[in-house]
């Protein structure tokens, strides 16, 4: 490295001569770009405002007619007020009539019709933006009375055109939504009539309208290339070596305090109860974290609330110190709204823990990260078990009698998403003998060299033959360790591997 350093110097003095030459000739360069550059610009100034007229028209056109079809349809909707049954037929028509329009939805002020839900928007879309099929029919799976193109249009009694907006639990697309108010027969304001709208061909022949300028921007970049390239060449010559060395070292210390930062952090948020303290409860509880080679991100904790066993696993995506830091306020978030739950109620509710964990992360979640989690209350007297999933693997139950089960448990969605989500939670009463094992998608995901991955219906083969032969927590986790281990083969990990099985102690 020292000799090469030292030949660098020695040449120096031809490199400074052979740079300042190709500076000149790049100040040349560009000076011909700026003529080039700024008689294309004129051209184009010209063009451009002659084109984006002519879209104005376009966009003009197009909310006209959508207009008059939330308009010719608003009839069919008053006329049928007292049969709501029938507005997924209006809103169906209002989709297949109208091929800009990509959903409609009739959207009812809440409690209007006491025998249907209390908030009550059928809503059409098609299957997809070219479908010729019929479109698809749902009602609105969210509280659509927060969103601005309902609220708008119904409290001022107007129609109105929303500003674009992710058209989440919808149509899913960058959308424009036109709301008219419905009105009844006392000409009360009582629902507003949507049609959604994607601009898709306007915004591709908007970016046609720029292809001058690519042209003259890839001009430019030629005649500055030009003048870079002795440059490029120069320095290329004298210190690749030497940058190469620097950069392999800055990116090793980079990565090792990374993995150092990462690891203490993952050490530190594993549980610190002890074999004994689990016995005391009769308890036997075994983990098992086999980490991908970069950062890991998979966590689990568990704690006793009198006779009462409150535990949760997760995962949040990513193998960086970011999402290090994000499954440390994930888990300290768990422990502090199960603690707060816990002072609240004798009645722990894991669904109540999540909210209150969801709401928190959404506040300070400024990297739009989310986590997956999945957080449980076992009765140690009933071996009754609550849980509420946010998006985790399902837990499986495994006993002498029926070998292996899935437990079914709604999904919900993960943590860091939504803060108005309202997660459920469900109530199993556990087989005598049970052994309850949790798990995340790195044990189902481990891929062999082939890229096939080991599969839910080979983890539950596997597991079957583990209930019915009784096995124990420790056994469990370590046949499971084996056979990952055997079908991944020479392949590398490609994500983390957490496990964790649990069951009462023969007393």
């Amino acid at each position: 490295m020292k000799r090469q350093i030292k030949s660098i110097i020695k040449s120096s003095k031809v490199s400074i001569t052979l740079i300042v030459i190709a500076a000149v000739l790049s100040q040349i360069f560009s000076l011909a770009q700026y003529f080039y550059t700024r008689n294309a610009v004129r051209k184009h100034t010209a063009e451009q405002t002659a084109y984006n007229l002519t879209q104005m028209q376009r966009i003009v056109n197009l909310k006209s007619n959508v207009e008059t079809a939330v308009q010719n349809a608003m009839g069919d909707v008053q006329i049928n007020l007292q049969d709501p049954d029938k507005f997924y037929g209006i809103v169906t028509r209002l989709v297949m009539r109208n091929p800009h329009i990509v959903g409609s939805a009739v959207a009812m002020k809440p409690n209007f019709y006491p025998q249907k839900d209390s908030l009550y928007a059928p809503f059409a879309y098609p299957e997809s933006l070219n479908s010729k099929e019929q479109p698809r029919t749902k009602l609105l799976p969210y509280n659509y009375t927060l969103s601005d193109w309902y609220i708008k249009p119904f409290e001022a009694d107007s129609a109105i055109w929303s500003q674009p907006y992710q058209d989440v639990g919808g149509s899913e697309l960058l959308i424009h939504t036109y709301g008219q108010p419905i009105h009844n027969s006392q000409g009360q304001v009582v629902g507003v009539l949507t049609a959604d709208v994607y601009f898709k061909e306007l915004a591709e022949k908007d970016e046609n309208a720029y292809d001058d300028v690519d042209k003259v921007n890839l001009v430019g970049f030629v005649f500055q290339l030009l003048g870079l390239l002795l440059i490029i060449w120069i320095v290329w010559r004298y210190s690749t070596k030497l940058r190469q060395a620097n950069w392999l070292q800055n990116e090793q210390e980079v990565i090792g305090k990374d993995l150092q930062i990462a690891g203490d952090i993952q050490k530190a948020m594993l549980p610190n109860i002890t074999t004994e303290e689990n016995k005391r409860y009769h308890i036997d509880i075994r983990e098992s974290l086999v980490s991908a080679p970069n950062v890991s991100a998979d966590f689990y904790d568990y704690f006793y609330v009198g006779k009462k066993l409150v535990f949760c696993i997760g995962d949040v995506p990513g193998s960086n110190v970011k999402a290090a830091l994000m499954m440390s306020v994930t888990r300290s978030a768990f422990r502090t709204a199960a603690t707060m739950e816990s002072k609240l109620t004798k009645e722990l509710s894991p669904a109540a823990i999540v909210k209150t964990m969801n709401q928190a992360i959404c506040t300070i979640n400024h990297n739009q990260m989310f986590s997956t989690l999945l957080v449980g209350v076992l009765d140690l007297d009933t071996a009754q078990l609550t849980c509420c999933n946010a998006g985790n693997p399902a837990p499986v139950m495994l006993s002498p009698t029926i070998g292996a089960k899935l437990l079914e448990v709604e999904p919900n969605i993960p943590l860091g998403i939504d803060d108005n989500y309202d997660y459920s939670e469900q109530k199993i009463t556990l087989e005598e003998h049970f052994t309850l094992f949790l798990y995340n998608d790195g044990v189902y995901e481990t891929e062999n060299s082939l890229h096939e991955p080991y599969g839910q219906k080979r983890m539950l083969t596997r597991l079957q033959k583990f209930g019915l032969a009784q096995e124990s927590p420790e056994k469990i986790l370590t046949k499971m360790q084996e056979v990952l281990a055997e079908h991944r083969g020479n392949a590398p990990q490609a994500d983390d591997i957490l496990m964790l099985a649990l069951k009462f102690m023969d007393v």
